[in-house]
C-alpha cells in the first residue's frame, strides 16, 4: 500500500487536534470560560468550613452578671489556662446573690454542670446566630450534609452531560449552585440553612466533573495533563480566595452573597461556550462536531486538509455503526453491554474505592487542619497551598513515568507518612509530616481524575466518572466527622487516612496504563487497553529474565 494512503487511512480526531495545537486561541478562549466555574467550585467546596467554624465562647454566669473577674471561681479552666467552653461550677442552692458583689463562696467548685447559656466572643459563623455552642455534632453535620448532596448532583450532571451535552450540564450545575447558595445566605434558622446546604451541591455539585470532561475532550493526549493542572490550580485559588474573604468579611451571610452571585450569570455560556465535538460524534451529530473543529481551525489560523474531516466523519460513523451492529447481534443496547462487561465493573469498583479513599484523606486533612493550634485561616491556606507543588509534580511525572507508577507511589507515601504521623513529637517535624501527607494525597487524587477519564469509553465517560465520583463522595461525607474521632485518640483520624491510602496504592496497579494513548471511544477500545496491558506485561519478561529464572530453578 502507498505510504501516503496508509497514513491518510489512519487519520483520527487526535491527528486533527495535533495540527490544531493543544492550546491554540480556540482552546484558550473556551478554557477561560470553563475555568471560571472551576474557580467558583473551589470556593464552594471549602465555604462550609467557615460557615460552621467553631468560635470562642464561654458559659454565661447570670448570677455574677457575667463579670469576667468572676471566671476563676465560676468556670473551670483547662490545662492551658483558658476557661472551659461548656461547663461551669454549680451554684449553691441556698446562696443569696448580691447585685454588686459575686463571691466564690456562692459556687461549689467540686461540682460541674453544663451551661444553660453562652457568652460569644466571636460572631462570624452560624454557631453564634443559631446558638450552636457546645453542639459539635450540628457543626459537623453541616459538612456531612454538604458532601451528601454530591450523591445526587454527580450522577444527575453525568446523565445531563451524556444525554444533552457537556455545555448544558455545566450551565445547569453552575446556575443551580448560585441560586441555592444565595437562598442559603437568607436562612432564618438552622433547619432552613441545612436544607439549602444540601440542595446547593445536590443540584450544582457536578460542575467540576462537567467542566473537566468538556475540557479534556477539547484537547489531544499531550494536553490532558496540563489541562488537569489548570483545573487543580483554579480549584486551589478558589479555596484560598474563600478563606481570605472569610477572614476579611467576618460574616457568613456576606461571604455567601459575594461568592454565589457570579454563578447565576453562567447561563450566558449557552451562547459563548463551544460544545464537545466528541460528544456530537458519539450522538451521531457529525456535522455539528465538524463545525466545532472547523471553528477551531479558523480561530487558530491553522490549515487542516479537507479530507481529514471526511475521514474522521467516516471513522466516527463506522464506530457508531459497529456499536449498533454489535448491539443488534447480541440483542442488547450499548448500555446493557456496558452493564454486562466484567472489565467495566472491575474498573468501576477500583476507581470508586480509589475515589473514596482520596476524598476521605484529602478533605479530612483539610478539615482537621482548622482544628490544629494557631490561626485557623492560616492553617487552612497552608494546607491548600501545598497542593500547588503537588500539581506541578503531576504535570512533570504523569507523562514521564506513566499514570500507574506515579499514582501508586503517591498513595503509598501518603499512607506511610500518615500512619507514622502519630509517632512524631509535636513541633516543626509534625507539621512537615502533616503537609507531606496532604502533598502526596493531592498528587494521587488529582492524577486520578486524568487516569479514570482515560479508562472509560467516550459515549458513557461522564456517566461512569460520575458513578465513581458519587460513590467516592462517601469519603468526603465522612471526612467532616473525623475530628470527632480525635476525642478517643488524638491520632486516630490520621491513622485511618494512612490505612486507606496504603490500600489504594496496591489497587492502582490492577488498572491498565493509559499514558499517551488515545481516549477510548467505545467499549471495544476500552477492552483493548487490558489486552495491551497483558501483552506489555509479557514483554517485560525479557530473555535475560527468563535465563535468570531458569538458573534459580536449577
Amino acid at each position: 500500500m502507498d505510504p501516503e494512503k496508509k497514513e491518510s487511512a489512519e487519520v483520527s480526531v487526535d491527528d486533527i487536534l495535533q495540527l490544531l495545537g493543544p492550546f491554540g486561541r480556540f482552546n484558550v478562549f473556551n478554557y477561560f470560560f470553563i475555568l471560571l466555574p472551576v474557580f467558583m467550585a473551589g470556593m464552594y467546596s471549602s465555604v462550609y468550613n467557615f460557615e460552621s467554624m467553631d468560635l470562642e465562647y464561654r458559659c454565661a454566669v447570670p448570677e455574677c452578671d457575667d463579670d469576667t473577674l468572676a471566671l476563676n471561681f465560676t468556670i473551670p479552666h483547662k490545662e492551658d489556662g483558658t476557661p472551659h467552653k461548656c461547663l461551669r461550677y454549680a451554684p449553691y442552692s441556698n446562696s443569696t446573690y448580691n447585685e454588686s458583689y459575686c463571691s466564690e463562696l456562692d459556687f461549689d467548685t467540686s461540682s460541674q454542670i453544663e451551661c444553660d447559656a453562652y457568652v460569644y466572643l466571636e460572631e462570624h459563623s452560624i454557631v453564634k446566630e443559631f446558638n450552636l455552642a457546645c453542639v459539635d455534632w450540628k457543626r459537623s453535620l453541616v459538612g456531612t450534609v454538604h458532601n451528601a448532596g454530591f450523591f445526587i448532583s454527580i450522577p444527575l450532571t453525568g446523565l445531563l452531560s451524556d444525554k444533552f451535552g457537556r455545555r448544558l450540564a455545566l450551565v445547569f450545575a453552575s446556575v443551580a449552585s448560585g441560586v441555592f447558595g444565595l437562598i442559603r445566605a437568607l436562612a432564618a434558622n438552622y433547619n432552613m440553612f441545612v436544607v439549602f446546604e444540601f440542595l446547593e451541591p445536590a443540584f450544582g455539585g457536578g460542575v467540576y466533573t462537567a467542566c473537566f470532561v468538556l475540557a479534556l475532550e477539547l484537547v489531544g493526549p499531550k494536553g490532558r495533563v496540563f489541562a488537569s493542572l489548570l483545573f487543580n490550580t483554579m480549584f486551589i485559588l478558589g479555596g484560598v480566595t474563600v478563606t481570605l474573604l472569610a477572614y476579611w468579611l467576618k460574616n457568613w451571610r456576606y461571604l455567601l452573597f459575594v461568592i454565589y452571585t457570579p454563578s447565576v450569570f453562567v447561563f450566558t455560556y449557552l451562547w459563548m461556550l463551544s460544545e464537545s465535538f466528541r460528544w456530537y460524534f458519539s450522538k451521531g451529530k457529525y456535522e455539528e462536531g465538524l463545525k466545532v473543529l472547523r471553528r477551531s481551525e479558523r480561530f487558530n489560523n491553522v490549515t487542516v486538509p479537507k479530507d481529514y474531516y471526511n475521514q474522521v466523519e467516516k471513522q466516527a460513523m463506522r464506530q457508531r455503526d459497529a456499536r449498533k451492529s454489535e448491539s443488534m447481534e447480541s440483542n442488547q443496547s450499548a448500555f446493557k453491554q456496558l452493564l454486562t462487561s466484567q472489565m467495566i465493573w472491575k474498573r468501576l469498583f477500583i476507581c470508586s474505592f480509589l475515589w473514596t479513599a482520596s476524598t476521605l484523606v484529602y478533605y479530612g486533612l483539610s478539615i482537621n487542619a482548622i482544628e490544629l493550634s494557631g490561626n485557623s485561616y492560616l492553617n487552612y491556606i497552608v494546607v491548600i497551598v501545598i497542593e500547588a507543588p503537588a500539581n506541578v509534580c503531576k504535570l512533570i511525572f504523569l507523562d514521564r513515568f506513566g499514570r500507574k507508577r506515579v499514582i501508586s507511589t503517591a498513595f503509598f507515601l501518603a499512607g506511610l507518612i500518615l500512619i507514622n504521623y502519630g509517632f512524631i513529637p509535636a513541633g516543626n517535624w509534625s507539621i512537615f509530616f502533616y503537609l507531606g501527607g496532604k502533598f502526596f494525597i493531592t498528587l494521587a487524587y488529582n492524577s486520578l481524575y486524568v487516569f479514570a477519564a482515560e479508562v472509560f469509553p467516550t459515549n458513557y465517560r461522564t456517566t461512569l466518572l460520575a458513578i465513581c465520583s458519587t460513590i467516592g463522595r462517601i469519603g468526603s461525607t465522612v471526612a467532616p466527622l473525623t475530628p470527632l474521632l480525635a476525642r478517643y485518640y488524638v491520632y486516630l483520624p490520621t491513622t485511618l487516612f494512612g490505612i486507606m491510602a496504603a490500600i489504594s496504592a496496591f489497587l492502582v496497579l490492577t488498572l491498565p496504563e493509559t499514558n499517551n494513548l488515545k481516549l477510548p471511544d467505545s467499549l471495544k477500545e476500552a477492552q483493548d487497553q487490558d489486552r495491551k496491558k497483558k501483552k506489555e506485561d509479557k514483554k517485560e519478561e525479557t530473555p535475560v529474565d527468563r535465563n535468570v529464572e531458569s538458573k534459580t530453578s536449577l
